[in-house]
């Protein structure tokens, strides 16, 4: 909802890391009631919390409000081919967000989309179906939302633009060998993470070459501990896609899937379900051996770091947008709409 009281009776019982913000849910109404929907929580939580959200321009959009400035699809980008233009509409994305009290956006998607309009999840949500593209301007976005003081999470590792099934409705598949992948899909998620991006986001994609078990890339410790942690030597925040809703996962319970996730090396787990149930899942993993008390203090650890590096534990309350940095941001805004119509098409 748009008061927050569902989130404080959550408060009131754990100590969660914060909140997914969905249009769905009512969370966004105006600039000032979601400003005081997140100062309210921040003020009622002992660790500072991430307020997350899915704004990634064109149709994942979840804020759609009048005066927030909205952006094209990262596809428009991709063709308009200008890493500068990438990196300004990310930064005035994440300084509009960052003026609500939202400090995470779980963008830019560093899929590659291999399969065109035969990929029902990704299409005009990747900047392409070239690799060093879509590498370059993921990046150029990173850079943008740190900028701003945003968190980006760069996703769906290890890459959702070669499957044919979208993982809201079943569980994609990635069909091709290991070289083909570290060639292809592998590029923007390695550049961006020497390029420092401090979140990736990992999906549920099996990818037999990388884990003969099928297992979910979640739910993977091949695929999450061995090759985003160790291979790729990511150090950041690990977060989940969904846990909850999506029916790649159909297979296990809400409450195994969030020991499953903590198991393959996440951090940090999006929309465990019922909290309660996946949180007594985890002391019983825990006093049963599967998980570690040391494993759970290393990604809280990244966590903390995380809500450090952004200021949270220093910050004050959240003020709106100052005239000079709107106006930068308008004019990024019909920048874009130029860049657009001299490409040859209205956006």
């Amino acid at each position: 909802g748009a008061d927050g009281s569902a989130a404080r009776r959550v408060l009131d019982d754990y100590p969660v890391g914060g909140f997914l913000m969905k249009s769905a849910n009512g969370n966004f109404v105006s600039a000032d009631q979601v400003r005081g929907l997140t100062t309210l929580l921040q003020s009622e939580s002992e660790t500072p919390l991430l307020f997350a959200v899915d704004q990634e321009g064109g149709r994942i959009d979840r804020i759609r409000f009048d005066g927030f400035q909205r952006f094209p699809s990262p596809q428009v980008f991709g063709i308009l081919n200008d890493p500068g233009l990438t990196e300004r509409a990310a930064w005035a994305t994440g300084v509009q967000l960052a003026g609500l009290g939202i400090n995470v956006d779980f963008a830019p998607v560093a899929d590659v989309n291999l399969l065109g309009d035969g990929n029902p999840a990704i299409g005009d949500r990747s900047f392409g179906d070239d690799p060093e593209l879509v590498a370059t301007m993921a990046r150029s976005a990173v850079d943008g939302f740190q900028r701003a003081g945003i968190a980006p999470a760069v996703k769906h590792f290890p890459g959702h633009g070669n499957t044919a099934v979208d993982s809201h409705i079943g569980l994609p598949v990635v069909g091709i060998g290991v070289e083909e992948w570290t060639r292809l899909d592998r590029v923007p998620f390695k550049v961006t993470i020497e390029a420092g991006v401090p979140m990736v986001m990992v999906g549920h994609i099996s990818f037999p070459a990388l884990d003969p078990d099928g297992l979910p890339a979640s739910l993977s410790e091949s695929i999450t501990g061995k090759e985003l942690r160790t291979g790729l030597g990511f150090t950041g925040v690990i977060v989940t896609d969904d846990l909850a809703s999506m029916e790649a996962l159909a297979g296990w319970s809400t409450a195994e899937r969030a020991v499953m996730a903590l198991v393959a090396g996440a951090d940090l787990l999006l929309n465990p379900g019922e909290v309660a149930g996946a949180v007594a899942a985890i002391l019983d993993a825990v006093e049963e051996g599967r998980l570690t008390e040391s494993l759970i203090d290393q990604a809280l650890l990244r966590i903390l770091h995380l809500k450090a590096d952004l200021g949270l534990f220093e910050a004050g309350a959240t003020a709106p947008l100052d005239p000079a940095t709107r106006e930068a941001v308008a004019v990024i805004g019909r920048e874009v709409s130029a860049a657009c119509v001299a490409a040859g098409f209205d956006c």
